[in-house]
């Protein structure tokens, strides 16, 4: 109970404190606008084919956002050695890791509800399966955030930063869009001969992995 408290408390911290100056949210959902914006100009000229190239823009948009809120997401812990000060609280470093990650998660969550709608509308899909489809977004959503959190904690102070998490977390996340594409291409009605199920299980598989690994590799990487 107390490292859920714990996690609670941090994770509130962090909301409040994003909410109040977005320096996460603004810079995701600007980028992913224009990608949107930019996409929709480049592929609109063959609208007989949107079916083919709708789940890939989605998931460019979204692991693109994704690593932009990444990048920031341990600069205020960075300021003043803040970071040490919280790992002397009685908070666990699981703790202080579920709650990042959550962190990154919602706000990553946020930042779809504003674009994937818009890739809908201005590609004009249609979603005839709006379970796969979703469940898709947040199971790779999860998996993004999961190792997004654990590279963004490790390059915290390295120089580069912005050019080395992309270069570490793309090779590692490159199943999750994969897989990602695959749901989402079947979601919207695409004539492949796979079944969703397995791609949506491997997902889960993905997630249920790392979510073991990138904690274990966070307090390990903490305490030394």
């Amino acid at each position: 109970m107390s490292s859920l408290r714990h996690f609670a408390v941090i994770l509130r911290k962090d909301l409040a404190m994003e909410f109040r100056t977005r320096d996460i949210l603004y810079p995701m959902a600007l980028f992913s606008l224009l990608l949107v914006v930019v996409f929709s100009f480049a592929f609109l000229s063959d609208p007989t084919r949107v079916r083919d190239y709708g789940p890939g823009i989605i998931w460019v948009t979204v692991l693109f956002a994704s690593t932009v809120g990444q990048n920031r997401l341990f600069d205020r812990e960075r300021e003043n050695g803040c970071l040490w000060a919280m790992l002397l609280t009685p908070a666990s470093r699981s703790a202080i890791f579920a709650a990042k990650a959550t962190g990154h998660f919602l706000f990553t969550v946020f930042m779809e509800l504003l674009t994937v709608p818009l890739i809908i509308l201005f590609f004009d899909l249609s979603v005839p399966r709006p379970g796969p489809f979703l469940g898709a977004l947040l199971l790779g959503t999860l998996g993004l955030s999961l190792v997004g959190t654990l590279f963004s904690a490790m390059l915290m102070n390295a120089r580069m930063k912005e050019v080395l998490l992309p270069l570490v977390t793309f090779p590692l996340l490159m199943p999750v869009v994969i897989a990602g594409v695959k749901v989402t291409s079947l979601a919207v009605g695409a004539p492949l001969a796979e079944d969703v199920s397995m791609w949506l299980r491997f997902l889960i598989g993905f997630d249920m992995i790392f979510a073991v690994a990138t904690l274990l590799l966070f307090e390990r990487m903490i305490r030394s």
